[in-house]
This record gives structure tokens, C-alpha cells and sequence, in this order.
């Protein structure tokens, strides 16, 4: 009788030892969850102020593109001369302060320039290091460049948009005039654009392009060199060339003293054993919520343009064969002025639809943001079939839609590759796709 007392007593006294080490268990996978949603809560936080920087980037670039295509459209029209050059020059230098020097270049020489830089006049862009591979680029894609940065002769480092400028012969065909320039102060923009804001936040950034002449990534603008942890990233195209952001905090994605709290509190808990097991399936739930809904486009109900991202990574890191399609609208603004957004994101639910109708089983169908979308095929496939499919998203697409009282018909502009086939990287996927769109946009006479 005695032994069996002991017996029960030594197992009673294992009875909170057993729930200490169970609730234990349960706390730390509780605590490694709170820091996983802590991190994404971060990178979520760092990811907006980046997407902030790359608004204002792009935007500043395009008006500074589009210096270039006003000189590109002045010399159409005075037939290959700049009768009035300085005087325009000088006007467009004065009113910004990020502009450095305005060039325009006949046969790739430079013949005129706002302000007089001896050492520049004369200056041969198919012959100059810096230069000549976006020169030559440009005059065989006749897309327009973005060089640099470079170190400018009167200090500082610059960028430089270039864009070529070809002359209609009598047979009218295209023969190549030269280039209009813009090159431009790469502190003052990248101020404007507020990317050395995100050091202050403490932030530490890299702004990199995909060299399409090396295939690597190159330095645009830093607050570091230093290799960053675990950086978040945006990917983007300016004017024919992607350039990656990345961000990460200086001292990590972790607030240590938040998790050391989170810890002390997790051992009060495990004294109360039914609370904590509520509070823990409590917390699972809403975490698993936020990272579903992480995920999802709130207007369209597709995946949105993380997960478009993450997926691609995902592929690419297995070393998996795919494709993507990248997709965009045409006549879609004036859709929005005429009948009112609400109509415009109805036109888009509709859009998705056709879209998931148009793709096979294990395709995936993505909202990149407006009126872009992306389908990821996972998977080999051939020309042929991609060829097929683009077809069948178009001729779905350009079909009549009722919005409301009313019908209206629109078409879409879709560019394409394959990995491994197209590039080596899904950066480098993407940016094929997408250019292969902005070419397939021009070809119907459509603007960006």
C-alpha cells in the first residue's frame, strides 16, 4: 500500500513537470510565431516605403524621358536641324535643377550641347567607354537607355537617358539620325525621389539595374556596400531598363526586446494551462488569416503581385522550368473617366474571370496592380502553346462587355518568355515579358 502511494505521488508530481514541458513547447512555437509576423510586419512596413521611393523615381524619370522625346519630336520637325537649340536648352536647364547638361548627337557625335562643355563637344557615344554599349543598343533596339551612373567631369555622378532619333527617307524607310540626351545629377534625383529618406529610418538600401550587356547587376546608388541580410526587394522598369531596390534594417528585421518580453510573458503562461492552449490556437488562426490574406488582391480576389514574386523565386530556386505572360490593358483609363471607377474595377473582376477561364489546370493567374496582370505557367511549354494561349486571353478579352446599361470593348497588350530558355534569372524573365508587352502595345498603336 505504501509503494502505491509513492507510485501515485511521484506520477502527480510529474503532472505539472509534463504540462510545464508541453506548455513550453507550445510557447515557443507561439514566440517563433509572434517573430515571424514581426519580421513580416516589418519587411510589410519597409516594402511600403520603398514602393514610396520607386513611385517618385519613376515618375521623376519619366518627365526627364520625356525631355527626350520632345527634342526627339523637334527634330523631326525641323528635318533633322535644332535651328532654336540653346535657347529651348536653356529654358528646360533652368527650370530644373536635376538636370546636368541637354546634348543632342548626330550620327552618335555630339554636335549640340546646353551648357558649352569643351571636353564633351565632339564627344563620339559609339566610341566612348562609358557610353557605347547603350549607344549601340539603343540605335539596334530603337529603344531608349538609361547610362550610369558615371563619374561627371564637373563632379558628382550622372545619368544619362539617351534616346534615338530616326528620319523617314522618301522610300520610308527609317534611317538613323542620331540621339537626343538628357543627362542627369544622380544625387539631386535620387533626393527628389527621397531615396536617402529610408537611411534616416534607418534604413539601409541598394538601388542595382540588370546589365543587359553583362547579364549581372550593377550599383546604381547605395547607403552601403556592405552585403544586406535578408533584404526585401522591388523590382521595376525604367524606360526599357529594370532596376531592383533592395531594403533592410540596420539592426535587423527583430526588435530583440520585444521577443525577450514576448518570452517572460510566454512562461507566466505556462502556469495556466487552459488559457494558454486557447490563446495559442487563437493566435494560429489569425495568423494563418493574415498570411492568406497577405497574398490576395482585395478587388480582384487573384493572388497580387508578393506572391507573384514569391512564386517566381520559389520556381527558379528549384530549378523549374516556366513561363509568364505579362499583361496589360488598353483603353482602360478612358473607361474610367467616361463611366466612373466603379465601373473600371467591375471591367476588372470581369477581366479575371475570362482570365482564370482562359489558362489550363496548374496555371496561376496574378494581379500585378491596375491594369496589369501576369499568368505564370509552371512548367515546359512551347512557343507554340505560349503563342495559343495569348491568343486565346486576347480573343476573350476584346470580346463585348455589359457594365451596367452600358457595353464597351477593350483589348490587351501581352509580352512573354521562358525561363530557362529566355534568361537566367526570373529578373531577367520578367523583364523580357515585359518589354515583349511594350512592344506588342506600340504594334497596335497604343501608348504606355
Amino acid at each position: 500500500m505504501q509503494q502505491r502511494d509513492e507510485s501515485k505521488q511521484n506520477n502527480s508530481s510529474l503532472v505539472p513537470v509534463v504540462a510545464f514541458i508541453a506548455m513550453s513547447i507550445i510557447v515557443a512555437f507561439v514566440i517563433s510565431q509572434l517573430w515571424v509576423a514581426n519580421r513580416e510586419e516589418q519587411q510589410t512596413h519597409a516594402k511600403n516605403l520603398a514602393q514610396q521611393v520607386v513611385v517618385n523615381l519613376t515618375t521623376t524619370m519619366n518627365e526627364f524621358f520625356d525631355y527626350t522625346q520632345f527634342w526627339r519630336s523637334y527634330v523631326l520637325k525641323n528635318k533633322g536641324s535644332a535651328p532654336a537649340f540653346d535657347e529651348i536648352a536653356e529654358s528646360l536647364y533652368s527650370a530644373n535643377n536635376c538636370i546636368d547638361s541637354i546634348q543632342l548627337a548626330p550620327d552618335g557625335i555630339i554636335t549640340y550641347s546646353y551648357p558649352k562643355i569643351s571636353d564633351i563637344d565632339s564627344t563620339n557615344l559609339f566610341v566612348d567607354p562609358i557610353h557605347r554599349d547603350d549607344a549601340q543598343y539603343s540605335r539596334l533596339t530603337s529603344l531608349s537607355t538609361i547610362t550610369g551612373p558615371f563619374p561627371q567631369r564637373r563632379g558628382g555622378s550622372g545619368l544619362t537617358i539617351r534616346t534615338p532619333i530616326f528620319l523617314k527617307a522618301k522610300d520610308n524607310s527609317q534611317t538613323f539620325w542620331g540621339f537626343s540626351t538628357i543627362t542627369l545629377r544622380a544625387e539631386e534625383i535620387f533626393k527628389e525621389a527621397h531615396l536617402p529618406d529610408l537611411k534616416d529610418d534607418d534604413y539601409h538600401y541598394q538601388l542595382k539595374s540588370i546589365n543587359p550587356h553583362k547579364g549581372k547587376l550593377d550599383m546604381i546608388h547605395c547607403s552601403t556596400y556592405n552585403t544586406l541580410k535578408n533584404p526585401v526587394s522591388i523590382t521595376f522598369s525604367v524606360h526599357n531598363t529594370a532596376w531592383i531596390l533592395f531594403i533592410a534594417p540596420k539592426k535587423g528585421w527583430v526588435n530583440y526586446s520585444i521577443i525577450i518580453f514576448e518570452i517572460i510573458i510566454g512562461l507566466i503562461f505556462t502556469l495556466l494551462i487552459s488559457f494558454s492552449a486557447a490563446s495559442v490556437w487563437n493566435l494560429i488562426r489569425r495568423e494563418s488569416t493574415f498570411k492568406k490574406l497577405s497574398y490576395v488582391d482585395a478587388l480582384t480576389k487573384l493572388q497580387n503581385n508578393r506572391k507573384f514574386y514569391e512564386t517566381l523565386n520559389q520556381l527558379h530556386s528549384q530549378e523549374k522550368a516556366f513561363a509568364i505572360l505579362y499583361i496589360d490593358l488598353n483603353k482602360f483609363k478612358p473607361i474610367n473617366d467616361n463611366y466612373g471607377h466603379r465601373s473600371g474595377d467591375e471591367l476588372l473582376i470581369i477581366v479575371s474571370k475570362k482570365l482564370k477561364n482562359c489558362i489550363r489546370e496548374g496555371d496561376e493567374v496574378f494581379r500585378i496592380g491596375g491594369d496589369e496582370y501576369a499568368v505564370i505557367v509552371p512548367n515546359q511549354i512551347t512557343i507554340n502553346g505560349l503563342s495559343n494561349l495569348v491568343q486565346r486571353i486576347k480573343t476573350s478579352i476584346s470580346r463585348t462587355t455589359v457594365l451596367g446599361n452600358s457595353t464597351v470593348q477593350i483589348s490587351a497588350a501581352i509580352g512573354y518568355a521562358r525561363y530557362p530558355q529566355d534568361g537566367n534569372s526570373y529578373e531577367n524573365i520578367v523583364q523580357i515579358a515585359e518589354e515583349m508587352m511594350y512592344a506588342d502595345k506600340k504594334s497596335m498603336g497604343e501608348d504606355r
